[in-house]
């Protein structure tokens, strides 16, 4: 590649773009996100990376994967963005009165009742102005470090000093199978052992990395406390982001559905039956921001609201047992 020696090569497009592509990891969904032509992200990024004179990013399988230098570039975007923003954030407070309040989940279940208590939230606190970014669920840490969110609703905490991190919602796993299904022989004092998913299809949300991790491991470790064997092949997981696809495929007895007890009380007694799991199992959300909270927001508040609109929910689901 021949350098350019145009003083101006990098803009603040430039930075938006790989950052885009590194965080989701293809030029297709790159340019969904950017609201661009895939052609158009691989011309911007072929010449960017023609005016800089090195490679960015290397194709690796399906992935786009960043070079060293690449590297260098998306750690300064996340820099320089954040700061951007922040930025354009003190200069309109001028003219704004209101504080804007960034929120996220990275799950999308959550939806059906964190706006409600958002809603709560803002009609107490008319001087806060609440936005709900639904685009960065599937990346809800990562918007939080480029300072495109302000909280995250998360079920695996970014560890480090950084961020402060609290509780919100602790909440039960069920298996989730239709009446007639071979599972329901195997509920012995009400409850599912793990180890008898062993041999099914278990179906789920889109849910992290880290949650499939914990849900093989709690199959996988019933199975050898009982048996004192190893299973010989990979538990069956397929993930299906849509809640009805997920209902029917269980209603209808193809697959075990494992999933929030809250999330499916509103449908149980309609072919379907949640099982209590044992040993008993919950997923924990809690919420991340950043610590010192640099523009006193008034996070704390709005943790108690979401922490009681949670609570609501989990006792309806409570409530619906069958």
């Amino acid at each position: 590649m021949t350098k350019s020696h145009d003083p101006e090569r990098l803009e603040v497009r430039h930075l938006r773009l790989v950052r885009a592509i590194a965080d989701e990891g293809s030029v297709t969904r790159a340019a969904g996100r950017l609201h661009l032509s895939q052609s158009a992200v691989s011309h911007q990024l072929l010449d960017l990376e023609r005016d800089l004179g090195t490679r960015l990013f290397d194709r690796i399988g399906k992935r786009m994967v960043a070079t060293s230098a690449g590297t260098r570039l998306i750690e300064a975007a996340a820099r320089l963005l954040g700061e951007l923003a922040e930025l354009e954030r003190a200069l309109d407070g001028t003219k704004r009165s209101r504080v804007p309040l960034r929120v996220t989940t990275s799950c999308f279940t959550s939806y059906h009742w964190l706006p409600a208590a958002l809603s709560h939230f803002a009609s107490a606190h008319p001087e806060v102005e609440i936005e709900v970014v639904i685009e960065a669920t599937r990346r809800a840490v990562p918007a939080l470090a480029a300072d495109e969110v302000d909280l995250a609703i998360v079920t695996d905490p970014p560890r480090d000093d950084g961020w402060r991190r609290e509780l919100v919602i602790d909440s039960e796993l069920v298996a989730l199978a239709s009446p007639d299904h071979p599972v329901i022989e195997r509920v012995r004092r009400g409850a599912l052992r793990w180890s008898a998913l062993r041999d099914h299809e278990l179906l789920v949300y889109d849910i992290s990395d880290a949650d499939y991790q914990r849900l093989d491991t709690a199959v996988r470790e019933a199975w050898r406390h009982e048996s004192g064997e190893r299973l010989a092949s990979p538990v069956a997981v397929r993930k299906v982001p849509l809640s009805e696809a997920l209902l029917e495929l269980v209603r209808t007895g193809n697959g075990i559905g494992i999933v929030d007890r809250w999330t499916v009380a509103p449908h149980l007694g309609r072919g379907l039956r949640a099982l209590p799991l044992s040993p008993h199992a919950s997923r924990l959300f809690y919420a991340v921001w950043r610590r010192g909270n640099p523009r006193e927001l008034p996070i704390p508040e709005l943790l108690d609201v979401i922490r009681k609109a949670g609570q609501r929910v989990l006792v309806r689901g409570s409530q619906r047992r069958q």
